[in-house]
């Protein structure tokens, strides 16, 4: 049932988009859709018609359908109308589309659908952005960079500082700024400033797990590097905060190497500052 479940709302989505279609080229959408459907073979007249008996009121706008042996309705819809159909699914839906058969992996991989899922899902502020490898290559990266982002968070939760460690990439060059406005810069100084955050017993939080919601997340991925731009809203009476962080790319993995937090102005003041922000 759950690889069935995409493939109907795609056919669901993809009727009623052929059904508006076929209604604004003034055509007969049960005719044609049938011959679609059933894949009538030609008649000793030479035309597509259901009836064979020659052509009715609408039998020249049914002539005019050209129908492939063998092939599905997905196959036979315009491109436009297959990619709107394939954009009401979310991402699990459409890889699961993708395996079911040849013509639903290929509709599947359409990149036109991808990129659609992408605007949904993700910022759209990439507008001058054309993926080297297509859209689905890019969405699935993006997808991992977020990820990983909000792994971040989950680690600051649990207060780790050994996952901490092997989250930032052992570079001088990495600099962390927290919400206090402090900077610090290189590898070294950075744990240690995780390290004081993690141990910190006073103020927001008093010594306790503090949770992130993150909204308004916006993400841009190159071929080795990534960078977000979000606000965070913590469990506690603190913030919210403005955040920035940066990803390489190093063997296989994405590591942190930059990461400023700075508080919301609210009412022309800041909030009282979360040191794990």
């Amino acid at each position: 049932m759950h690889l069935l479940r995409p493939i109907l709302i795609a056919f669901g989505a993809a009727t009623v988009c052929s059904l508006c279609a076929f209604w604004a080229v003034r055509s007969d959408p049960a005719r044609l859709i049938f011959q679609v459907l059933f894949k009538r073979s030609e008649t000793k007249c030479g035309c597509a018609c259901c009836c064979g008996e020659g052509e009715g009121e609408m039998g020249s706008e049914a002539m005019d359908v050209e129908v492939k042996e063998g092939a599905s309705m997905m196959e036979q819809l315009v491109p436009e109308i297959t990619t709107h159909a394939l954009s009401y699914l979310d991402y699990t839906s459409l890889c699961r589309l993708s395996m079911t058969n040849s013509a639903m992996r290929r509709a599947a991989n359409d990149d036109g659908a991808w990129k659609a899922l992408y605007n949904k899902d993700f910022t759209t502020e990439q507008f001058n952005v054309n993926p080297r490898n297509g859209w689905k290559a890019y969405y699935a990266v993006t997808r991992a960079v977020i990820n990983v982002n909000a792994e971040f968070y989950n680690i600051i939760r649990e207060r780790s500082l050994p996952l901490m460690s092997r989250f930032w990439l052992n570079a001088e060059y990495v600099k962390c700024v927290h919400s206090s406005g402090e900077l610090f810069s290189g590898y070294n100084a950075v744990m240690d400033s995780w390290s004081l955050a993690f141990n910190w017993g006073q103020g927001a939080g008093g010594g306790q797990a503090v949770g992130f919601q993150l909204q308004d997340v916006r993400a841009r991925v190159l071929s080795d590097m990534a960078w977000l731009t979000f606000k965070a809203y913590p469990d506690v009476d603190a913030g919210p905060f403005h955040v920035t962080n940066v990803y390489e790319f190093h063997n296989g993995h994405w590591y942190m190497v930059h990461h400023h937090s700075s508080p919301i102005l609210m009412d022309g003041a800041p909030n009282q500052f979360n040191f794990l922000g």
